[in-house]
């Protein structure tokens, strides 16, 4: 069974559009290309049902959703941010997120007709989720001198979870085994405790080549040192919550699966 609806992603999206508009506000960039990812997404499913009466059944399914995108842009400005010369700035951005939920479900059947039934169904999964974040800028031509500025992050986290799901749909019989199906079905499925690690390498003398391994956090941090100024958004890996002067309107951070979809299949009846 497959089909498109909506899909919440949750706080990578949300960081990248505090970072697009973070730079709108302190730079010459003018805001908006930061491709967050679609929120309209496929949602793939095969399901195993056994009827253990006229109206009852149970099931066990497996599912397959994943979102991904990318977004290059450039502008001519200071950097650093407080710097005097102008320079060309180049952003390349590559988020993705998926998931796979097993899932159990019960269904309950009503019939309209001969060949129509209507059905309901509800149930659990367990969400097995991956994310993965790429961002990269680089500077060059600072006031006629040719310097190059590199900034690479690349971020691989993990973890899972349970969900819920339930739906109402049509079976519509074309022959003895083999009927069309038409569902529209709602989840709730928040993934937390997201762990990974995070890659980053600065050519502007700050921690070159560093690894971070840890819990995934969604906040505010002041990169000055690094050129990008104060209360820059940011998403950071640290074994527990990060605190100081540096940081700031820090939690952890969400993979959020929940959304709806209306999807259409077919159901072969075994016996």
């Amino acid at each position: 069974m497959g089909g498109l609806g909506y899909l919440s992603v949750g706080d990578i999206n949300r960081h990248l559009e505090s970072y697009d508009n973070y730079l709108s506000e302190m730079t010459n960039y003018e805001g908006g290309k930061t491709k967050t990812l679609n929120n309209c997404s496929s949602n793939l499913e095969g399901e195993l049902r056994l009827d253990i009466s006229s109206k009852f059944a149970v099931s066990v399914g497996v599912g397959y959703m994943s979102e991904k995108n990318k977004s290059y842009f450039e502008y001519t400005g200071p950097f650093p941010f407080r710097a005097l010369f102008e320079a060309k700035q180049n952003y390349f951005i590559k988020p993705k997120v998926k998931t796979i939920p097993l899932k159990l479900g019960i269904y309950y059947t009503l019939p309209l007709s001969s060949r129509i039934n209507l059905f309901l169904n509800g149930g659990l999964g367990y969400y097995f989720s991956k994310a993965s974040l790429y961002k990269c800028h680089w500077s060059s031509n600072y006031g006629g001198y040719f310097v190059i500025h590199t900034k690479e992050e690349n971020y691989d986290v993990s973890s899972n979870g349970l969900g819920f799901h339930g739906g109402i749909g049509f079976e519509y019989d074309i022959a003895n085994n083999l009927a069309l199906v038409l569902e529209f079905q709602g989840r709730y499925a928040r993934i937390k405790n997201i762990k990974g690690n995070r890659f980053y390498n600065l050519t502007f003398g700050v921690n070159p080549g560093v690894v971070e391994e840890g819990i995934l956090y969604i906040g505010e941090r002041d990169l000055t040192v690094e050129g990008y100024g104060e209360n820059c958004p940011d998403l950071i890996i640290s074994q527990s919550k990060p605190s100081g002067d540096e940081f700031r309107n820090t939690r952890e951070a969400v993979l959020d699966f929940s959304g709806f979809s209306l999807r259409a299949g077919i159901r072969i009846k075994l016996f």
